[in-house]
């Protein structure tokens, strides 16, 4: 039986973070963005071991999103991605789903798919606003 390489999806790390990484078969944590957000996902092969394979010269990637109203994603360069929230909140339960697809250029193996679950959530407090609620007569 030939050997079948995986795929996975990784963040790059920011401000020091260890980048994540999602496996075919595990369970896919829901990746949350605020809501002014832009974050970068590589794609990287997995060998059997389940450590990362670059597979930037022998695979391309497409990559997108379920909802371009929430969330945008820009046209790969490489096996790299960018996402961008549009600063519409996902509805909780129901994340934005980033689809990618990896090919490998020869046709040998694949294509893989994957699919990130990502939640626009809200960001800090930036100022504040006031609701008035229904006028009442006395």
């Amino acid at each position: 039986m030939a050997d079948t390489p995986k795929v996975s999806l990784t963040q790059k790390p920011q401000g020091g973070q260890r980048p994540t990484a999602a496996r075919p078969g595990a369970a896919v944590a829901d990746f949350n963005l605020q809501d002014n957000g832009d974050d970068t996902c590589t794609v990287l092969g997995v060998d059997k071991a389940g450590n990362p394979v670059d597979i930037s010269q022998v695979a391309t990637i497409a990559a997108t999103s379920s909802d371009t109203s929430i969330l945008t994603v820009d046209p790969p360069q490489g096996v790299t991605f960018a996402m961008h929230a549009t600063g519409k909140l996902s509805t909780p339960g129901t994340p934005v789903q980033v689809t990618v697809t990896a090919t490998w250029k020869d046709g040998s193996v694949g294509p893989f798919t994957f699919t990130l679950p990502v939640d626009v959530v809200a960001g800090p407090a930036a100022g504040v606003e006031i609701q008035p609620g229904t006028p009442t007569s006395h």
